[in-house]
């Protein structure tokens, strides 16, 4: 593919950016004008954003685009993807999410990744938009989450904030599952499975950046549908399904050193205590309050997941 992007402007591939969009009326605006800047022929573009139903500004902030505008009134991160999917013409198909920035090259710079035919998807690089909050620096940079996972429980998986698919992918092993939650990696996992493909993981190229959550109550209830969604995966794939006994187990400890864990984070920061004490403080105690959450969220995911999935 790198010499196909090395050719002329009329030899590029024909390119579909699929984006699901749910109330983002805070962030669209950064990713539409990242969307206007892309290095890449317009008349080998079609950009498809998918309304999943937002109650807020969403729509009239689409409405003013030139793009592709889908409704998909069924909720749900693969059923909006799916929707997409079904309009797109492209031979490649790029997906993003409504909280990222794409880089200007960043479709240039996936389609190189695909050097092989046996490649079918080419994962990008995710790094942080801003990390401002602690709960943004702890899923940026304690959790590195979204990722990608070359290594991974049973296949490597790729996250779609940034990743792009030959559309023969969709043809040969279908669509998304229709859920919020496992539905990527389950993708991913059909096609190594199913097929020749395998997926490419670039590092630094094909940049996007990505908006965490500084919402505390957005940021546990995502670690709540991720943990849910594991017992999704692993039953369906016939993988052990975890009971949560380990992340309770976790949250226990970390809530009976919650207090030692702030003085020794703190402490660890030496002369910059003279500096920033309150900064360094409050981070510290975040920290600390987070290593309790985020286990016990995703304890309640995982129980609430072997009842529902």
């Amino acid at each position: 593919m790198q010499s196909e992007t090395n050719l002329n402007l009329a030899q590029y591939p024909l390119v579909s950016v699929i984006v699901p969009i749910y109330n983002a009326e805070a962030v669209l605006p950064t990713l539409l004008d990242s969307l206007s800047q892309l290095n890449y022929p317009k008349d080998r573009l079609e950009i498809l954003l998918v309304n999943n139903n937002s109650s807020d500004r969403t729509a009239e902030l689409l409405a003013a685009t030139p793009h592709t505008i889908i409704l998909e009134t069924t909720p749900g991160a693969g059923t909006a993807r799916n929707a997409g999917i079904r309009k797109a013409r492209g031979e490649f198909l790029a997906f993003t999410d409504s909280d990222c920035v794409v880089d200007p090259n960043w479709l240039i710079d996936l389609l190189a990744g695909f050097t092989s035919p046996t490649i079918g998807a080419v994962a990008g690089t995710i790094k942080p938009y801003e990390l401002n909050h602690p709960v943004e620096c702890y899923e940026a940079l304690q959790l590195d989450d979204p990722g990608h996972r070359a290594q991974h429980i049973f296949l490597p998986t790729a996250v779609t904030a940034n990743t792009m698919y030959r559309a023969d992918v969709f043809r040969r092993v279908g669509l998304f599952p229709e859920r919020t939650g496992g539905e990527e990696t389950d993708l991913n996992w059909r096609m190594q499975a199913q097929t020749e493909y395998r997926i490419c993981f670039l590092n630094g190229g094909g940049l996007i950046r990505h908006r965490y959550r500084a919402n505390l109550k957005a940021f546990c209830h995502s670690q709540h549908v991720k943990a849910r969604s594991i017992v999704y995966l692993h039953r369906r794939w016939n993988l052990h399904v975890p009971t949560g006994r380990k992340e309770l187990l976790r949250a226990i400890i970390a809530a009976f050193q919650f207090l030692p864990a702030v003085i020794v984070k703190t402490l660890k920061h030496g002369r910059g205590l003279l500096v920033t004490p309150g900064r360094i403080l409050y981070h510290s105690y975040w920290e600390a309050l987070l290593n309790i959450l985020v286990p016990w969220h995703k304890y309640q995911g995982i129980r609430e997941g072997w009842q529902k999935e």
